[in-house]
């Protein structure tokens, strides 16, 4: 008879929505999107390391311009991972995220691009996750085979062919940033992370809504 262990579960929203001070009372992980922008201040860090409380589960954003560059390699991309995989570090940020935009779709010449970036980054960046909502599963999976990246998904539409020990959930609104989700969509999303055969499954948020769709799938999977 096998023994049902469930996986651990981070909900999170993508930036804060709320001051951090509340924002560490209410969740046990957040998305950290300032990265995205620049690095935070020493001070930044040390604060929210302070708030935080003890296993409090951080992720971040890598610098937008690295995929505003294709995932191109050069002085300036390799600067922004050194940058961010030693802030990464700092913060014991379970993952790094890096994100494109819809635009940016599997031609021959953006694969050859994505596979050359993802090489570089083993080794260079911890839990390295891709998010590319402009490309079918299969063919980042196609383009990543064999390395050590994670991709993330919306577990309302595609999902993976297969899973790893880490899942990584991105919700970005069902048609966009200002839309909402529904109770019914809500429970399909606390369904499967429920279910999920990941050891480690982390569930962001990042529409508009993203505060109160993150507690109430908190609060259905009763986590805190």
């Amino acid at each position: 008879m096998s023994l049902y262990l469930r996986a651990m579960i981070s909900v999170a929203c993508s930036g804060f929505p709320v001051p951090t001070s509340r924002y560490f009372q209410e969740f046990s992980a957040v998305e950290i999107s300032d990265t995205e922008l620049g690095i935070p201040g020493a001070g930044t860090r040390r604060r929210w390391l302070r708030e935080a409380a003890p296993g409090f589960v951080f992720s971040m954003l890598a610098p937008k311009q690295i995929a505003g560059a294709g995932f191109a390699l050069g002085e300036e991309s390799q600067r922004s991972i050194e940058e961010v995989a030693s802030f990464a570090k700092q913060m014991k940020s379970r993952a790094v995220v890096f994100a494109a935009d819809e635009g940016w779709g599997p031609t021959r010449e953006n694969r050859k691009l994505l596979r050359a970036f993802v090489e570089y980054l083993q080794g260079k960046v911890k839990s390295p996750v891709l998010d590319l909502p402009g490309w079918p599963q299969k063919d980042v999976e196609a383009a990543v085979k064999k390395l050590a990246v994670t991709l993330a998904f919306d577990p309302l539409g595609e999902s993976p062919a297969e899973l790893g020990a880490f899942a990584y959930l991105r919700l970005s609104g069902p048609s966009g940033y200002r839309s909402r989700y529904d109770p019914t969509a809500l429970d399909r999303v606390v369904a499967f992370a429920d279910a999920c055969e990941a050891k480690d499954v982390f569930v962001v948020f990042r529409n508009i809504d993203r505060f109160e769709n993150s507690r109430y799938v908190q609060k259905h999977l009763a986590l805190l």
